[in-house]
């Protein structure tokens, strides 16, 4: 019986695994697992393949936007009652991973713009508004609350509800025609919870190098335009970049040793070099904004990287009398990257989001993201983004930072079509960011049309363009 049951073990991990995958290997551990043996069970394949997995699906991003929903809340429409009248907005997201996030904000802002309206947002945070529910309730513009699933986001909505309909019952009684009053019904519904992003301020880059660790000189002559092409800088930051600041309780505001704080602001564009690039989608493009995101812990760790970078198909402006460039390879370079895809059209929006997740226990990468931030000599010229650091799909033995994206960073890129307004559309990105909502879509309802992301890297040197189709289906 023990021998057949090692047998029916063998038998069930040849007929999941691959056609190439070790046979031999499969029988031997399973009847070593039934036998209680510690036996060597090396593998007889010719590929020389462990059993880890797929390396590219260690790479490849917890979670995409799928669908976007800009919802006008206005407590006269979906309470009821003209009394309580304070118009205010939610977007919902919703994630490939089924998560769900809602962000606060002016409810005929989304009805004027069709989306969040980041355009407009900024002036609303610089003056620290915030949105008015009614019933009393009111939350800073911009206020985030992350769910583990649809059902808690309805769950919320619900309570939502109910408290303000408690809130006008409250002061709503019901009279009669002799003047008697009785108070109306409740449902006895708790306040809603407190969210997990608030905003935290606007600042110029002066007012945060400090919490950063980025310095602006470096006691050298900063570059000029024709260097900085030289050594493919796509971006820069400027000393008078304005920084949105978010905070994040991670759903347990009583418990500030999980906080983190998200510092985002724009990078000032080289345009000889993000000119004309090629997109991991398919097609040739322009960049049009690039947002930069710092995340760090309530120790002051960094433990967070992203660089997103927005771009417009032009497939038909050709690639220059230089050639084209691609994203992460430099100029007249070929190898490594590429694209799996050329079906993005002239006018598609193209997002490219790189995210570097750093161990805070990691003292080497630590330095290496502090020397790179603040310039150590290694890096002279702090606060510069190479197109290798945007999407970095080639190797760079020569810059430490840019080697450490390239073997641990993941990397996606997605099109997105019937974008009226890219400007605005890149500042949204950025509010995203900020928000921790990947908030990249324009319109109140749309979904991707085209997804990749970049696999595991591979012994030249190179991480291959990978279908990111759970991003698109």
């Amino acid at each position: 019986m023990i021998a057949v049951a090692a047998l029916v073990v063998g038998l069930i991990a040849v007929a999941i695994s691959s056609p190439a995958a070790d046979v031999r290997g499969h029988v031997c551990r399973a009847v070593a697992d039934v036998f209680n043996l510690d036996a060597s069970c090396s593998g007889g394949g010719d590929d020389g393949e462990t059993e880890t997995g797929d390396p590219d699906q260690e790479f490849e991003p917890e979670k995409c936007k799928i669908h976007e929903t800009g919802d006008e809340y206005s407590s006269v429409i979906k309470i009821g009652f003209i009394e309580i009248g304070e118009n205010a907005g939610f977007v919902v997201t919703e994630y490939s991973d089924g998560t769900v996030t809602m962000m606060a904000t002016n409810g005929s802002e989304i009805g004027a713009t069709g989306g969040f309206g980041a355009d407009a947002a900024y002036g609303e945070l610089e003056a620290n508004a915030s949105v008015d529910f009614g019933g009393g309730l009111k939350f800073d513009y911009g206020s985030t609350w992350t769910f583990e699933s649809q059902e808690q986001a309805d769950e919320f909505r619900e309570q939502l509800d109910d408290y303000l309909m408690d809130q006008w019952s409250m002061t709503h009684p019901v009279c009669g025609p002799t003047g008697m009053c009785i108070p109306r019904p409740t449902t006895g519904a708790e306040p809603p919870p407190v969210p997990s992003t608030t905003f935290g301020g606007i600042a110029l880059t002066g007012e945060v190098s400090a919490d950063l660790g980025i310095s602006l000189t470096s006691g050298t002559t900063p570059l000029t335009q024709a260097e900085l092409t030289q050594q493919g800088v796509a971006g820069s930051i400027s000393g008078d970049a304005h920084w949105t600041v978010t905070n994040d309780n991670n759903n347990t505001p009583d418990d500030p040793s999980d906080d983190t704080r998200t510092y985002v602001t724009d990078m000032s564009l080289n345009s000889e070099v993000t000119g004309q690039i090629g997109l991991a989608t398919g097609g040739v493009g322009s960049m049009v904004g690039m947002s930069y995101s710092i995340k760090k812990d309530a120790d002051g760790n960094i433990i967070e990287v992203q660089i997103v970078s927005t771009s417009q198909v032009d497939s038909s402006g050709g690639a220059g009398a230089e050639g084209e460039v691609n994203q992460g390879q430099g100029k007249n370079q070929n190898s490594g990257g590429g694209s799996v895809t050329d079906t993005t059209t002239d006018g598609d929006v193209v997002v490219t989001e790189t995210t570097l997740a750093i161990d805070p226990d990691d003292s080497a990468s630590q330095q290496i993201v502090q020397d790179w931030m603040g310039g150590d000599g290694d890096f002279a010229y702090p606060g510069l983004i190479k197109l290798n650091m945007v999407d970095p799909s080639q190797a760079d033995p020569n810059d430490p930072f840019a080697m450490l994206l390239h073997n641990n960073a993941t990397s996606s890129t997605i099109a997105y079509d019937h974008v009226s307004d890219v400007e605005g559309f890149a500042l949204n990105v950025k509010f995203g960011l900020a928000f921790g909502v990947d908030f990249s879509m324009e319109n109140s309802e749309t979904t991707a049309t085209e997804a990749t992301y970049l696999g595991a890297p591979r012994p030249d040197g190179t991480r291959p363009v990978l279908d990111y189709t759970e991003c698109v289906s």
